[in-house]
């Protein structure tokens, strides 16, 4: 019992610690530390967004590709297929820092938005792994950590880079009178990039030099984080008026 029990938190471990270990590098850029509680429940909430990802990807796959599970119809461009998971995924990861941090008094600097939705992002990022890790359980532990290591490197680092950039663009509504023009901005600009990491996953061993590719798209993306960040943690709230309504606000 005590092996089986020791197993199945190795497990949740290798789900777990490469998302904390990438929230815990961006984390750092932020020299005024949000709350932990808050920080838990943006994180937790990013978990549950995975679900709700989970249940809306499989109706947007049966609407367009016939079925979430097994055999599709022929002749649907993945690109489509992935489109609208990118889209569906980048938008489920907002919901967290919209119910859950927006309206707090901690909210109270721009940078506050990157570093609330790569929370978020990591929370959800957790759940995936977990459900990708979970059916090698009867494999080995070893084959677990070939899975873990390669979403850490990939998966994990793709959702905490696209959710970063909506989080700059939530960023700039912070002050903006159009808001929702910008966080909807953000969502669709995450969700081509998303989109394009998933169809090089997919077709990478029939493009030359397909995996080239894939770090090429992550390294822009880790460019702009870093810049949007060096930028934001310049800007204070003072330095502009605000709207006069949060940007959680209706």
């Amino acid at each position: 019992m005590a092996a089986v029990i020791g197993t199945n938190l190795s497990y949740i471990l290798l789900a777990f610690l490469p998302p904390i270990i990438w929230l815990a590098f961006y984390t750092r850029e932020d020299r005024n530390p949000e709350p932990k509680g808050l920080l838990f429940f943006v994180f937790l909430g990013g978990m549950l967004s995975a679900l709700l990802a989970l249940a809306a990807e499989c109706g947007w796959v049966a609407t367009v590709a016939g079925s979430c599970r097994g055999a599709v119809r022929t002749g649907v461009s993945p690109l489509l297929v992935f489109a609208g998971i990118s889209l569906i995924e980048e938008y489920v990861k907002y919901l967290p820092v919209k119910f859950f941090a927006l309206r707090r008094s901690a909210f109270d600097e721009p940078i506050d938005a990157m570093i609330y939705m790569m929370t978020a992002a990591m929370g959800f990022a957790s759940l995936e792994n977990l459900l990708f890790v979970l059916p090698v359980f009867h494999y080995s532990f070893f084959a677990g950590l070939e899975i873990t290591t390669n979403r850490f490197l990939g998966a994990n680092l793709l959702h905490a880079l696209s959710s970063g950039i909506v989080g700059f663009f939530l960023a700039r509504a912070f002050f903006s009178p159009h808001r929702h023009h910008f966080i909807a901005l953000g969502v669709l600009i995450a969700s081509i990039f998303h989109t394009a990491f998933n169809y090089l996953i997919l077709t990478r061993s029939d493009i030359a030099q397909g995996t080239l590719y894939i770090i090429l798209l992550l390294f822009v993306m880790a460019v702009m984080v870093l810049i949007d960040f060096e930028r934001l943690k310049k800007k204070k709230p003072a330095e502009e008026e605000p709207t006069g309504e949060g940007v959680g606000e209706k």
